[in-house]
C-alpha cells in the first residue's frame, strides 16, 4: 500500500510533510512528526478512516481558546479518543495528563491518548465514574464503532 503520510518537501527554506487530514502542508516540528506518526498508524494500521479524524482544531475552555490535537469521532459524530502529542524530548509527566484531562472535560471522550513518539499511554475512560483501564495499543476500528466502515 502506497502512504498518503510522510510526504516532505521545502517551502520556503522550511521542510514540510503534508498531512492528508488537514489537506495542507504544514511545517515538519518535532511534535508535527510525532503528530504524523500517530495518524499514519491510525489510518494504515488501525483502519481508521481520515473522515472520521479532526487534527488541530479549536474548543473552548473556561472561556479560553485552547487547541487538540487529534480527536477521532464515532458513528454519530461525536468524539470518541483523543490524542495529546508531545515532541519526543519532552517526559509524559502529570502536567502532559493533566492539559488532556482539562480537554476532556469538554470533548468527554471514552479513550485518552497521550503519546512523544516514544512513550504511549492510553486510557480507557468510564465517563460516568471516572473509573479508567490503561491499554496496551488503541483498538482497531472495526472492534470500538465503525463496524460497516
Amino acid at each position: 500500500m502506497d502512504s498518503l503520510f510522510f510526504k516532505t518537501k521545502i517551502i520556503d527554506n522550511k521542510k514540510r510533510i503534508f498531512d492528508p487530514i488537514r489537506k495542507k502542508n504544514i511545517v515538519l516540528t518535532p511534535e508535527e512528526g510525532v503528530r504524523q506518526a500517530i495518524l499514519a498508524y491510525m489510518v494504515e494500521h488501525k483502519r481508521y478512516p481520515i473522515s472520521y479524524i479532526a487534527v488541530e482544531k479549536q474548543l473552548l475552555y473556561m472561556g479560553k481558546n485552547k487547541r487538540f490535537d487529534i480527536v477521532v469521532y464515532d458513528e454519530q459524530h461525536l468524539p470518541h479518543i483523543l490524542i495529546e502529542c508531545k515532541q519526543p524530548e519532552v517526559k509524559l509527566s502529570q502536567k502532559t495528563v493533566e492539559q488532556a484531562s482539562l480537554y476532556n472535560l469538554v470533548l468527554k471522550v471514552p479513550i485518552l491518548v497521550i503519546t512523544n513518539g516514544l512513550q504511549h499511554f492510553i486510557a480507557q475512560i468510564e465517563l460516568d465514574t471516572g473509573k479508567y483501564e490503561w491499554l496496551n495499543d488503541l483498538p482497531d476500528a472495526e472492534n470500538i464503532w465503525m463496524r460497516s466502515v
